[in-house]
């Protein structure tokens, strides 16, 4: 480790100044990058601590002089070595004592909160500060742990947004650059057409992937940055079972609903209705020809459920379909979404939404819940 050159050559003057200079400027210097001293921390504290001492113990000693009214005899006992002695000591060493035993734990606490700043600045969020119970720094050290563990989600999130969008890119673009090559020289009027037509199903496509990918970053990054607003829970259901009724005609939707018609909840009605669009479409993909859809108010919380006459979801699988870019049947379409922004909107209601196993029709099931919010 490079030690600093010691100037050479000068005399015990010129060498004492020096080590002065060098002391003060390490005292005076107030650059932010500058590294924190133990020692000059203990004398600061030390001194205002030992100059409270020493008023505090003047103080006592005038007071009580006047109050006995015998000032000089008392003075004059004081100054005697048998006395003054033990009373320096003690006023010089009690606050050195004090000072160390009361600043050194908040320094060391300081010293780890500072090395787990540094590392969260070098990108390294995997690191933890360790858990102090000092009221001082204590809830500091939480707070930077918390700070990197949402950083450290953030960029796991990011990392797999872009993975996931790569790889979903790939297959319209490669269909895309195919119909390009056929409207160079095509074979006739069909083609042409066909080719057109599968360039404009390419670009919709990409176009939802992208909407849906920029719905999924903003519901990760920015949690719920919405429009909350008392909604009518029986007319917000009764409207998403018109809607699914029409757009999947081949499917029996059977909804039950057990509430107060007249119940208002707190919600975004937006990313609720999307919450609940998304768990309707998946289960006409996978229904057979029956969909359950209940609704219900209980301990306070909003209760749907979604279940379908499908083949179900293996109970091993049930964890991984809520991850971003997860498909069990990649025959259906989809990009593995839809469930991911459902969660998202669900955590942002601070509700949850969990695969259970089926209670009356033996597909998939899926519950949403969340607090009623009333207003």
């Amino acid at each position: 480790m490079p030690h600093r050159a010691e100037p050479k050559k000068l005399n015990p003057y010129r060498y004492c100044k020096w080590r002065l200079l060098r002391f003060r400027r390490s005292w005076t210097d107030i650059r932010a990058d500058r590294i924190p001293s133990w020692s000059r921390l203990y004398v600061r504290v030390y001194t205002r601590l030992l100059t409270l001492t020493v008023l505090v113990l003047a103080f006592s000693i005038t007071t009580l002089g006047l109050a006995l009214n015998s000032t000089p005899s008392l003075w004059q006992t004081l100054m005697n070595s048998r006395v003054l002695l033990p009373i320096l000591i003690v006023t010089l060493v009690l606050p050195a004592i004090t000072t160390y035993r009361w600043m050194r734990p908040v320094w060391l606490d300081l010293v780890m909160v500072r090395e787990r700043a540094i590392d969260f600045t070098g990108g390294r969020f995997n690191t933890r500060a360790r858990e102090s119970y000092s009221v001082i720094i204590g809830p500091l050290a939480r707070t930077l742990n918390a700070l990197a563990e949402r950083m450290e989600r953030l960029i796991a999130a990011q990392r797999e947004l872009t993975n996931g969008i790569s790889h979903e890119l790939r297959t319209p673009l490669a269909r895309v650059r195919f119909a390009l090559e056929s409207l160079r020289e095509p074979a006739s009027a069909a083609e042409y057409h066909g080719a057109l037509m599968s360039i404009d199903q390419d670009v919709t496509e990409l176009d939802e992937l992208i909407d849906m990918s920029l719905t999924y970053a903003r519901l990760e990054y920015s949690s719920l940055q919405s429009n909350l607003e008392a909604t009518s829970l029986a007319a917000w259901f009764d409207s998403q079972i018109t809607d699914a009724t029409l757009l999947y005609a081949d499917k029996q939707i059977v909804p039950h609903k057990d509430i107060d018609v007249a119940l208002r909840v707190v919600m975004d009605k937006r990313l609720m209705s999307y919450a609940m669009r998304n768990l309707l479409r998946n289960a006409s993909k996978y229904a057979q020809s029956r969909i359950m859809v209940g609704l219900s108010a209980r301990h306070g919380n909003v209760e749907i459920y979604v279940e379908d006459d499908g083949a179900g979801i293996p109970p091993e699988e049930r964890a991984r379909i809520f991850n971003a870019f997860v498909r069990l049947d990649r025959q259906t379409g989809g990009y593995g979404l839809g469930l991911a922004i459902t969660q998202q909107v669900l955590r942002a209601h601070h509700g949850r939404i969990a695969v259970t196993d089926p209670a009356t029709l033996g597909g998939a099931r899926f519950e949403l819940s969340w607090p009623v919010g009333t207003v």
